[in-house]
Formats: C-alpha cells, sequence, structure tokens
C-alpha cells in the first residue's frame, strides 16, 4: 500500500499516528453501589477502555464521598474499603519499592499517554478524596502512609508535574492534582510535607504560575469550587504549616512563589484572603524558630504595600451569618505585628533620633584639649548635617510608610503610629519625605484627616534616652532630627500663621492651636531630657544642643501675636477654643519664653472678661468647666505678666484676682482640684507673705478647705469681701503687720526675737474686725465671725502659735456686741481644734536629681539575662532511645527525624557502651544509606564513614571531643540542603581526607579567614560555625582545645567589628558563658585571654545589661585566689562596683 498523499492528511498530528481501534461508542453508565471489596477491586481494575475506567473512578468516588453520612452507617463501608486496601500492595519494579493502588495509578499513567483529560482529572481527585477519608479514620493512618510513598515515586511525581503545568484553559486537571499535593502535605500532621517539598521539582512546578490563575466568573467565589489560585494558596499554606524550619526557610526564599502568594490577594474571596493572612502571622511571623532572615522574604516593601490594599476590601462574605473578623480587620493586626515587633517582623534594632552610620559615644576629636579652642557641636561633623534626608536602618518599612495614606483610613493611621511609636528613627525620615505634601487650610476631609494625623503623631512619646539603649549617649542627637518629632517640616512657620489667622474658618484655627500645644509641652519634655542628659559626661554639648533645639523650633513656630490676634478674634461662645489659645499662650511663656516677650497683651482686661464671664447664672455644668479652665489659663498667663495687679478690683468686678482665684479654687471639685492654679496661688503668697509656710501642713491648702465651707448665698458675699480687704491690706503692707506679730510675742512670750508661725492674714482680720462688726448687719457677721472662727482653730490645729491664736481671738471676742450670735461662735473657737478637718501634711515637691548610679544589678534583672545567656538544656540530654528507634525508620525519617543527629553526639558519651554502641549503629545506617535511593546518599554516607573512622582512634580510651560530634551533626543537615551556604565548604572539607584532626575546630579558619562560598554569606557562614562551637563546648577538654586554638582571642575581635549582622554578638556571649560554665573556665579567661579587661572596656563603651552580668558572672564563679595573684592583689570587689557603675 502506498503512502497517503499529504493533501489527504487533514490533521497534522495523524501522520505520527497509529491507526485507532474502532470501538463503539458507550455513553458513561451510572456509579454502582459497591457491596463488597471485590466488586470494588474489579471497577478500578485496569483497563484501556477509557470509560470502564471512568466508571470505576466514578463509582469509589460516589463510595467516598457516602463516608460523610452519620457514623453508624459507615461500620460496613469502613470494613470493605480496608480489605479492599488490604489487597492492593505491589512491586514496582523500575524503581524498587513498594507500589500501592497499582490499578489506580495504571489507570492515571494510561490516561497520561492517552491525553485523556477528564480521566487525568479523575484519578488525582479520587485520590485526594482517599486521602481526606483515610485521614479520619485512625485504624487506616499505615494506608495513607503507603499511599503518600507511592505518589512520591519518581513516575507518579512526572504525572504530578504533567497536571500541575497543564495549559492554563484546563483547571479542571490542575486544581485535583493541587488538592492532591494538598491532602498529601497535610496527612498525619504533615509526615509527608517535608519530602512533597524535596520533590518541588515536580510537585512544586508551575506553581508560581497557578498562584496567578483566579477566579474569573460573576459574583463571589464558591468555597465548594475553588479556582486554581484557591487550591495552590491552600497547597502552599499547608506546606508553611507543616515543613519543619530549615525547609520553610527555603520555601521563603522562593521569590517567584512568595511573591505570588501575596501579589493577588487583593482579589482573593474573603474566606482565603484570612486564611492566607492568619497562616502567615501564626506559622511566619509568630515561629520563634524562624530565622529573621527568612521572614523578611516574606514581609518586604512589595509584599507590605499589596496587604495594605485590604485596606480597602470590599469583597462581600461568603456567610455574613458567621462572625468573623473583617479582611481589613485581619490584615491591619497582620500589619501591626509584622511592622512593630522586633522579634517576629522586619523590624530591625534602631537607635532612635540617632541615624544609622554614628557613634553617639565616640567623642574623639570632641573633647577639646585647654591648647585648642573649644567649638562645642560645631566640632561634631554630623551634627548639622540631617537636614533633608536622614539614614535609617529600618529602610523596608521606610519605604512602605511613605505609601500609606493615614489621612483617608483610621486603621492605616493607627499602623503608621504603631511604627513610628516603635522605630522613631522613622519619625524624620517620614516627614522629611512628605515635603511635598501641602499642609495649607483647606478644610477638605483630605486635609482633616492629614492634621487629625499630625496632632496624633505628635503625642507619641519621646524615645527613652533619645533611643541609646539604657542610659544617655556621650553626644546628643541632630537637633534637626529631634525637631521632626516635635514640630514637623510640612508644619511651617508660615502655613501655621496662615492657620491661625482664618477669620472664617474656627476649624482650622482649633486644628492648628491644638497642634501648637501639643508640640510646646513635647518640647518641654524634650529639654527636660536634655537637662537630664547634661549631668553626665559631655554636659556643655548636650546643653549647647537643648538650645540649638529651642532656636530652631522658634524659627518654625508661629509668633505670639499671631496666637493673641486669635485669641481677640474669638467670640465669647467659642469656649472651647478659647481654652485651647489660652492654654497655648501659657505654654509659650513656660516653654519658650525668649520669644514670648516679643508681643504685649492686656492680661488685666482678659482677666475681667473671664471674672465677669464665670458671674453668669445660665451657664450649664460643660460650659461652666471650659469657663473655669479659661480661667484657670489666664490666671497662670497672668503670673508671667510684671505688671499684674493681683489685689486690685478691676471696674465691675467685686472681687480682685487673687481672691478670684482662691474662689475658683475652693468651688473646684475635691477630687479634681485645679493644681496648676494652686501653683499660682502659691507663688503669689510666698512673694506676699500673706500666709506662714512653716508649718508641714500647708496653711494656704488650710484657708481654701475653710473657704469650701462657705454656704453659696447672698451673705457669703459680704465673706468675701471683707476676706478680700484684709488680704489688700496684707499685700499692701505686709511690714506694718510683722511689726505687729512681733509685739504680740514679744508680749506673750516675755522676750524678743522669737518667731512665730502665724499668718499676717490673721492680723490683718484682728484689725478689719472692728470695721467689719460696726457696717455688717447681724446675719454676715454671723457668717463671717462662723468662717473666722473655723480658720483660728484650722491655724491651732495645724500648729501655728497656739498662744497667739488664743490672743487673737480675745481680742476678736472684745470688739464684738457681748449678747450677739457672732460673740457666742468666736467664743466656742477653741471647741473647734479637736473636730475641724484639715489638710494632709504639705509634700514637698521632686526637683530632678541625676539618677543615682548603682552598683548592683536587680536579681530579677540577673536572671532574665542570664536564662537569655543559657543555651537550651535540650542540647545537653543524651537520647539513648536512638540506638533503637533508628532501626524501625525509613531512611529520610532518620536524617529528617534527628535520630541520627542524636546517634552523632552519643559518640561524645561519657560511657564507653554508649559511645561503642553508638559508632556501631553508625555504620549500619552509613550501610543502609548507601544502599537507598536518598537523594543525598553519597555525601551524608561520607561524612559518617569519616567521622565513624575518626571516632574510632578515641572512644576506647575517651569521648569524642564534643567539638566534633556537633560540627557532625551540624554538617548532617548542611549536606541534606544543597542549596545551604555552607554545602561548599563542607563538601570540600570531606574531600581533603579520610580522617579528621582531633585537636583542631573544624573550618574556623576557613570561614572566619576566608572568603564565602557564596557572595554575602559570610555572616551566614559564620552564624553556623558559632551555633555548631556552642553546642560543642561541654567539657574542660572541648575548653583546653578552644584555648589551644584561640578561639576567645577571635569571638574578641568579631564581637567589636562595627558591621557584624544582628544575632551574632548574642551567640558570642552564649559561647563565653558557656565557657564560665565549666569548671575552671572563668579563671582561664580571666588569666589567659584578659576577659576581664575585655569585658570593663565594652561596659565602659555602653554595651548594656548583658555584659555587666558576664562580668559581675565571671568575678563570682572565678577562683578568687588565684586571679588576685595574677593581678597583683587588685581588689576583685573594686574592680566589680567600678565597672558596674557605668
Amino acid at each position: 500500500m502506498g503512502k497517503r498523499p499529504a493533501e489527504e492528511v487533514v490533521d497534522g498530528n495523524q501522520a505520527y499516528l497509529k491507526r485507532q481501534k474502532i470501538t463503539a461508542s458507550v455513553n458513561a453508565a451510572p456509579a454502582d453501589e459497591i457491596c463488597s471489596a471485590r466488586q470494588l477491586r474489579k471497577l478500578l481494575a485496569f483497563d484501556q477502555n477509557a470509560a470502564q475506567s471512568k466508571h470505576g473512578i466514578q463509582t469509589l468516588k460516589k463510595f467516598l464521598d457516602s463516608f460523610g453520612d452519620p457514623e453508624d452507617a459507615n461500620a460496613h463501608r469502613i470494613s470493605i474499603l480496608r480489605e479492599y486496601l488490604e489487597s492492593q500492595n505491589s512491586t514496582n519494579d523500575e524503581d524498587k519499592a513498594e507500589s500501592f493502588l497499582p490499578d489506580i495509578t495504571q489507570t492515571w499513567s494510561f490516561a497520561s499517554q492517552s491525553n485523556d483529560d477528564s480521566l487525568l482529572s479523575a484519578v488525582p481527585a479520587v485520590l485526594a478524596l482517599l486521602f481526606r477519608t483515610i485521614s479520619t479514620i485512625f485504624e487506616f493512618t499505615e494506608y495513607g502512609m503507603k499511599l503518600g510513598r507511592t505518589l512520591l515515586l519518581k513516575r507518579q511525581q512526572e504525572l504530578i508535574a504533567r497536571g500541575l503545568t497543564a495549559n492554563k484553559s484546563k483547571e479542571f486537571v490542575i486544581s485535583p492534582v493541587l488538592r492532591l499535593l494538598k491532602e498529601l502535605s497535610i496527612f498525619d500532621g504533615g509526615v509527608f510535607a517535608k519530602q512533597v517539598f524535596r520533590t518541588r521539582d515536580k510537585t512544586f512546578k508551575g506553581l508560581a504560575r497557578n498562584l496567578g490563575l483566579r477566579y474569573t466568573g460573576d459574583g463571589v467565589e464558591d468555597p465548594k469550587k475553588p479556582s486554581v489560585r484557591t487550591n495552590a494558596l491552600r497547597l502552599v499554606l499547608s506546606s508553611i504549616k507543616f515543613l519543619p524550619v530549615e525547609a520553610k526557610r527555603e520555601l521563603l526564599n522562593q521569590r517567584e512563589i512568595v511573591s505570588a502568594l501575596i501579589k493577588d490577594i487583593r482579589d482573593d474571596p474573603p474566606f482565603m484572603a484570612r486564611d492566607v493572612l492568619e497562616t502567615l502571622k501564626s506559622h511566619v511571623l509568630l515561629d520563634t524558630k524562624l530565622p529573621r532572615d527568612a521572614k523578611v522574604k516574606l514581609v518586604n516593601a512589595s509584599s507590605l504595600g499589596r496587604i495594605a490594599m485590604l485596606y480597602r476590601y470590599d469583597q462581600p462574605d461568603d456567610d455574613p451569618t458567621t462572625e468573623k473578623k473583617a479582611v481589613d480587620e485581619v490584615a491591619h493586626e497582620f500589619l501591626v505585628l509584622a511592622c512593630t515587633s522586633p522579634d517576629v517582623g522586619l523590624m530591625s534594632r534602631q537607635s532612635g533620633f540617632y541615624p544609622r552610620g554614628i557613634d553617639p559615644d565616640d567623642i574623639h576629636g570632641v573633647d577639646s584639649d585647654e591648647s585648642f579652642i573649644d567649638l562645642g557641636l560645631d566640632s561634631i561633623e554630623w551634627m548639622d548635617k540631617y537636614t533633608e534626608k536622614v539614614p535609617v536602618r529600618n529602610t523596608i518599612l521606610s519605604d512602605f510608610i511613605q505609601n500609606l495614606r493615614p489621612w483617608s483610613s483610621s486603621k492605616q493611621s493607627e499602623l503608621l503610629l504603631s511604627i513610628l511609636k516603635s522605630a522613631p528613627e522613622l519619625f524624620a525620615d517620614y516627614y522629611f519625605g512628605k515635603k511635598d505634601f501641602s499642609f495649607d487650610p483647606k478644610l477638605t476631609s483630605t486635609w482633616m484627616g492629614y492634621s487629625a494625623f499630625i496632632f496624633s503623631s505628635l503625642q507619641l512619646p519621646l524615645p527613652d534616652y533619645f533611643g541609646h539603649r539604657e542610659r544617655y549617649a556621650r553626644l546628643p542627637p541632630p537637633p534637626a532630627v529631634v525637631l521632626e518629632s516635635i514640630l514637623p517640616q510640612p508644619l511651617s512657620q508660615k502655613v501655621l500663621t496662615r492657620c491661625l489667622t482664618q477669620p472664617h474658618n474656627s476649624l482650622v484655627t482649633f486644628f492648628a492651636i491644638r497642634i501648637l500645644s501639643i508640640a510646646m509641652s513635647k518640647l518641654a519634655k524634650a529639654l527636660e531630657m536634655y537637662q537630664e542628659a547634661a549631668n553626665g559626661p559631655g554636659s556643655s554639648l548636650w546643653t549647647q544642643a537643648a538650645d540649638r533645639l529651642a532656636d530652631q523650633f522658634c524659627k518654625r513656630c508661629p509668633h505670639i501675636k499671631e496666637v493673641i490676634i486669635a485669641y481677640r478674634r474669638m467670640t465669647s461662645t467659642d469656649l472651647m477654643q478659647r481654652e485651647a489659645v489660652t492654654k497655648l499662650l501659657v505654654l509659650y511663656f513656660e516653654v519658650v519664653p525668649r520669644i514670648a516677650l516679643d508681643a504685649k497683651f492686656g492680661v488685666s482686661a482678659a482677666l475681667a472678661d473671664c471674672l465677669k464671664a464665670m458671674d453668669d447664672t445660665t451657664l450649664d455644668p460643660q460650659d461652666r468647666a471650659l469657663r473655669v479652665m479659661e480661667l484657670e489659663n489666664v490666671f497662670r498667663f497672668a503670673q508671667f505678666s510684671p505688671g499684674m495687679r493681683w489685689f486690685g478690683k478691676a471696674e465691675g468686678l467685686s472681687i480682685s484676682p487673687f481672691m478670684a482665684m482662691l474662689k475658683l479654687s475652693a468651688e473646684a471639685p475635691a477630687d479634681l482640684p485645679l493644681l496648676k492654679l494652686k501653683t499660682v496661688l502659691l507663688s503669689v503668697v510666698e512673694e506676699t507673705q500673706i500666709l506662714q509656710n512653716q508649718t508641714t501642713i500647708c496653711a494656704l491648702d488650710t484657708f481654701i478647705l475653710r473657704l469650701r465651707e462657705l454656704d453659696v448665698s447672698a451673705h457669703s458675699s459680704a465673706t468675701y469681701n471683707f476676706l478680700d480687704d484684709c488680704i489688700s491690706r496684707c499685700a499692701a503692707k505686709p511690714v506694718k503687720y510683722i511689726f505687729a506679730l512681733e509685739e504680740i510675742c514679744a508680749e506673750i512670750h516675755k522676750s524678743e526675737g522669737i518667731q512665730s508661725a502665724v499668718s499676717l492674714l490673721s492680723l490683718a482680720i484682728i484689725e478689719q474686725w472692728p470695721f467689719m462688726v460696726k457696717s455688717a448687719q447681724d446675719v454676715e457677721l454671723k457668717e463671717t465671725a462662723t468662717f473666722i472662727a473655723r480658720y483660728l482653730a484650722a491655724s491651732i490645729k495645724i500648729h501655728e502659735d497656739k498662744r497667739v491664736i488664743k490672743n487673737l481671738i480675745q481680742k476678736l471676742a472684745a470688739e464684738t456686741p457681748e449678747n450677739s450670735a457672732a460673740r457666742h461662735t468666736l467664743d466656742q473657737t477653741r471647741r473647734l481644734v479637736d473636730s475641724i478637718e484639715v489638710p494632709d501634711a504639705k509634700k514637698i515637691p521632686l526637683r530632678f536629681t541625676a539618677k543615682p548610679e548603682t552598683n548592683t544589678i536587680s536579681e530579677i534583672e540577673k536572671s532574665k539575662i542570664l536564662s537569655s545567656l543559657n543555651p537550651e538544656p535540650g542540647n545537653e540530654v543524651e537520647d539513648h532511645n536512638a540506638l533503637t528507634k533508628w532501626t524501625t525508620k525509613e531512611v529520610d525519617e532518620v536524617i529528617d527525624g534527628g535520630y541520627a543527629t542524636s546517634l552523632i553526639m552519643l559518640l561524645s558519651s561519657n560511657v564507653l557502651g554508649i559511645r561503642k554502641e553508638a559508632a556501631t549503629n553508625i555504620s549500619k545506617f552509613a550501610a543502609k544509606l548507601k544502599e537507598s535511593s536518598f537523594d543525598e546518599k553519597d555525601q551524608i554516607w561520607l561524612l559518617l564513614s569519616e567521622l565513624v573512622e575518626t571516632a574510632k582512634q578515641v572512644i576506647d580510651q575517651e569521648p569524642l571531643s564534643t567539638f566534633i560530634s556537633a560540627f557532625a551533626s551540624h554538617a548532617l543537615s548542611v549536606l541534606n540542603d544543597p542549596l545551604h551556604c555552607m554545602y561548599p565548604k563542607i563538601n570540600k572539607f570531606l574531600t581533603s581526607g579520610p580522617t579528621w584532626t582531633l585537636d583542631k575546630i573544624p573550618l574556623m579558619f576557613k570561614i572566619l579567614d576566608e572568603s564565602p562560598s557564596l557572595d554575602d554569606a559570610h555572616y551566614m557562614e559564620m552564624g553556623w560555625l558559632l551555633a555548631y562551637m556552642l553546642v560543642g563546648l561541654r567539657t574542660q577538654a572541648d575548653m583546653a582545645i578552644y584555648r589551644k586554638r584561640h578561639v576567645f582571642e577571635k569571638l574578641f575581635s568579631i564581637y567589636n567589628s562595627t558591621y557584624l549582622a544582628p544575632g551574632l554578638r548574642d551567640k558570642i556571649l552564649k559561647i563565653i558563658f558557656r565557657a564560665m560554665s565549666i569548671e575552671g573556665g572563668s579563671t582561664t579567661l580571666i588569666t589567659r585571654f584578659s576577659a576581664m579587661t575585655w569585658l570593663q572596656a565594652q561596659v565602659s563603651l555602653g554595651a548594656g545589661m548583658p555584659l555587666k552580668v558576664l562580668l559581675e558572672t565571671m568575678l563570682e564563679s572565678c577562683d578568687q585566689q588565684r586571679v588576685k595573684n595574677w593581678s597583683k592583689g587588685a581588689s576583685l570587689g573594686a574592680i566589680k562596683v567600678d565597672t558596674l557603675s557605668f
């Protein structure tokens, strides 16, 4: 038969295909009811008839779906399934491994060869359902393990890879494979998760692409019919949940997968968006074993920005009846945790207001010699450098926060405030980047939202010690950086002046006033901190920096005359604004008096207006409270006015301003006293000497307490007028009453020169009482007499001169008509002394004093530091069970499960029998490994063989050095991970010889002195080295080798490196502490390595509390006599005290 001409070939593929066997087309038959395992085996037997195979798969699916019925109906089905699974073992000659469910896997292979997409979809779908069913039945775990191992065979991996890489349009083929992999990963607590990930070249093939195949239908995605992306997400999330730390770290290093994981999260359905964020939060951010560098791969600037888009998430929830957190709320919690926690997120340790790259304790060249001119702050090169841009350590957060919109979302505002509070270094960086954002007064929603955010950000507290560890640094932070956290650049003088001069927009003015008030208060706190720091080293520099900060603040804030104009423009009904602006005026005088004196303000007129407004009886309680606060502020403002007439009555007022203050204090609630007003009163009283200040109980408080007892009636005004007149006379001529008091004391005590604790006001009352008797009505006289009697009785009780007060009472009674009610009241004065109430003893206000230096560390703090330095006790325990348990495990389980590591560490056991048994078992495992199909078997076999040969040299006489065992155990995990940074160096080391030198620390000098195998991996290699050196230091013999190989000199040198990666210093301190815990270790460190001198130097440079604890522990645990002889008689106690005082 000749060839067919080309024109007869309709489809090009026909030229390469054999002639198809003609079979009658059969419609899909309905699924059968399964009654026995034999029937199930018959239906699932391999058949090249695709229709028959599909019928068997559909029947199995229907059978497995029926397991969702009530439990009592499942007993028969479980027995059928058990019998079927028991009969499904076979052997795959190609892989030389046991195969499970051979008929189904062969059907899957046939579907792949025949390009039958429907069968390619049905087989993995039913296998996923079978896995899910087996997972619910505890006794079926064995079958699940067999099925999992079968799916991880090479042939099944290829089938999985084909399904994952199917055409994008064939979602029905891709999704079942993803579901199968997800069920495989989560089976039995993730027992196969690591193996699935290890074969990621097949099982994760095309995963990044599949993560981008979103739901394209109308409405919201149905959870029961998930899209390809949803199934892919579930696979990735299940891997993250169940993978061990090292594998999880490697997964997060897969940039394409991690990027695709977050890229389209804004379009995910609510149930999936919540699951993604909650899983990443629980199993990545909160995973304490996962290193920070792996977490940063997930939470970078782009991923944070995509998650922040969920603040505008608007898809409806799939089940509104169920109470679940909103997606934007879950996203907010995730972002706050990721951005604000140094331990679980991407935030780096930072130094507050000290920019990256400067050392605030480096005063070299700053302390001037007497022969040179002291340039002060001008001698510090970087002090005035950071006015436009500031380098920060948290560069990812710096980029992220610039894209947030705090004015449009309250949650974004909360997030940004949390970040600024946790990382104060970003304060200046953020506002430097917002120069183009105009703050010109426009009453729009954006302007109001931004104003509210700025106000909230200014309320954030200043970091302790301006962010420098546990004390103030020797050099102050750059004033420009500090100023940005007090009054940022968007709030320029021009902008704030425009806000204050808005005649028809009171809300804008109010915002400006409130912002200025909080900025003034924050500046006052900053200047107080500068004053505290000035009591230590570099005092002149801190003082100069405080002056420079105040100067720069004055140049940015508006002139006080603009605030005064704004106050005068306000109407009497703008109570809240009037209170705010008067508070701001007070702050001008208290914080920046240098510019407060530039304008004149008639405080007397303002005070008179406020006092008249207080007489308005129609005010409701809330308005009256605002009036009281305004009046208090005006009184405080008047204190700074040198021409203030405290005792002169203004036109239209019945009492003087001072008496008005007393009355206001008396009317204030007892639980809410006007403390700031009381400060003004005390100042005036001390200046005029109206009331004595010699007793422990304050005479002013006693006087106010008596005023509080006055009844609010028309007659009380007469008492106020009388007292106001007495106070005014006493303040005008105090000398007159001082002489009068001296005469009375001389008369009573029969001697001169005795100073009695008596208030001059009491003498003024005695002098003016006769005039009151002549002019007042009987009711007014009685009420005033009652007040005087109680006041004098209280004066006796607070320990004023009792004999003088009795004399004054007699004089009062003599000037009062005998049968009057007032006379009777005055006669009862002395009987009131025992029952009358007086205030508590006055508390002496605490002025700032330098914090006393302490020579001891609190026990709580010390125990906390020691617990962090002490490695986990699990590293010390020998696992003898590993000698027998490994024999029942697969090769991969022995390596991944830690059994091999435990066997290796047993070579350093103190028991001879244990050491020999461990060596024998390692040799047996190496032989089993050599015959297995494990991917990295050759390198690991070489490691174990060399270890055994090395151990045989010494284990009959003594334990193998712990650092040798620790090196081998850590190298095992490296060889199991070809992408590890140490993989090249370990392999090179293994090929250098059949045995290892027993008195050399493997790879120490290779890592520390040579370039890394991979770019930028030097500190990762160093971290690996320090980790195994910590585990390898356990005995005195180990300590001797460390001493011989100069380990501690290397560690001390590395510790002082400026560019050392985070976390490495902590590992070095742990090694030092471990050495101190070995008998004689502290003495060796002191006498052989001068560790005591090194620690003293580090503490003096401000290294922190952990090094102080190390030094104290070292001095306590060393051989005191030997160290004393070595140091030529130096006192260890004196050294300890001197060092801890830094």
